[in-house]
């Protein structure tokens, strides 16, 4: 059995290290963009109702291209998350960010559930401290 994982490592070490060198580009950036994202953040995200979603059936042409493309982007992250979950790699760190691009009913909700419990919260405001930002405000 090893022997077969040796050899189908060195028939596919292109892929490997192509796999190996996204995995990290994408564990870096979401150490640099996580914290960027919770700072810009406004202060009554969870508190406010929040504007409409970007839909399909609205706007420019150019508007729907990047739609399309970030959808595009998000659901390759999804499926390279996955992969990382047998391969090395930050496979939950990918799928989230990937979920997180991607377009779907009630994401709003879904991300404020996650923000709103009392570990994440404390975090979220404690790089907003550091970042010299005011703290989130509790959902009512």
């Amino acid at each position: 059995m090893i022997e077969w994982i040796a050899d189908w490592a060195q028939a596919h070490e292109t892929l490997l290290w192509v796999l190996g060198s996204f995995s990290l580009l994408i564990f870096v950036l979401s150490l640099v963009g996580l914290p960027i994202i919770i700072i810009k953040m406004p202060r009554d995200y969870l508190s406010s109702p929040g504007a409409s979603i970007r839909s399909f059936k609205h706007g420019s042409a150019w508007d729907r291209t990047y739609l399309v493309g970030k959808n595009i982007i998000a659901v390759l992250l999804i499926l390279a998350g996955l992969a990382m979950l047998l391969l090395p790699g930050q496979g939950l760190l990918t799928l989230v960010i990937g979920l997180s691009m991607l377009n779907f009913p009630r994401k709003r909700v879904l991300i404020k559930k996650i923000l709103a419990q009392k570990k994440v919260l404390g975090t979220a405001n404690w790089l907003r401290k550091k970042g010299g930002k005011p703290p989130l405000e509790a959902p009512a």
